[in-house]
């Protein structure tokens, strides 16, 4: 993963992600409604990883009202779209905001939530950010999550050859009981956009982020065949689509 790549194209994306990311809100949505359904009562301290422009921070703060929440993202612009958020609609709460890296800072302790959306795909080894989350997390602490799996974006990874590796559940579920995690639940789905042509596609893509895996350079002949082969392919009447495939997972520190 080249993080700075990573972090300059959400950067850039700071703008347009909050309207763009339509299938990331949804996420958000099922998330917090599968959190409510866990904590019956405000947990005290909840740590969000990749808040990016606040799509979940906002339920979170909403339905769960922790008394203390840390914010994290790896791009300054996005910590300041969140805090611009809750200091204007939260300012009763609490808050700190942490810009690094998740995959290297230090974690704060005596956590009763670790949560993040649509983020730990771009993680190197999420193993290693599972176990720190483990000594992170108090007795019985709860590490929930949304990420990819290996159907995401199939679309433009088989027209342009460009795209992450993705974790299975399986492989997933696997590293969290490794750890000495009690799996509470997991679920996956797949959702679907659809375009008016792959151009949109790319634009789409562009305004979420999510050109940040590699340099790919464009051409005029690039991008005529990457045009013909994903309507050969994809197309339904008009329109082509893009998939998603979130997988959802709740943990619990045992």
């Amino acid at each position: 993963m080249d993080k700075q790549r990573i972090r300059s194209r959400f950067s850039k994306a700071a703008q347009s992600y909050h309207s763009a990311a339509v299938v990331q809100g949804q996420i958000a949505e099922k998330m917090i409604n599968l959190l409510r359904n866990l904590f019956l009562i405000s947990p005290d301290r909840v740590l969000e990883i990749g808040c990016g422009t606040g799509l979940f921070s906002r339920l979170l703060l909403q339905y769960l009202s922790p008394k203390h929440t840390i914010f994290n993202d790896i791009c300054p612009e996005m910590i300041k779209s969140v805090m611009n958020i809750v200091l204007s609609q939260h300012s009763s709460q609490h808050y700190s905001f942490i810009c690094a890296d998740a995959e290297t800072f230090s974690l704060p302790d005596g956590l009763d939530l670790i949560t993040s959306c649509s983020t730990i795909q771009w993680f190197e080894d999420p193993s290693a950010f599972f176990a720190r989350c483990h000594t992170a997390l108090h007795a019985h602490g709860i590490l929930a999550f949304s990420t990819f799996g290996e159907e995401n974006m199939r679309e433009i990874s088989s027209t342009t050859g460009v795209g992450l590796t993705y974790h299975t559940q399986s492989a997933l579920v696997a590293k969290l009981l490794a750890l000495g995690y009690e799996i509470l639940l997991v679920e996956e789905e797949l959702l679907n956009l659809s375009f008016e042509s792959p151009l949109q596609v790319l634009s789409h893509l562009k305004e979420t982020g999510v050109t940040g895996i590699k340099n790919h350079r464009w051409t005029k002949s690039k991008l005529q065949a990457y045009c013909t082969e994903y309507i050969d392919r994809y197309a339904v009447g008009t329109r082509v689509p893009l998939t998603y495939h979130p997988i959802y997972i709740i943990a619990k520190k045992k």
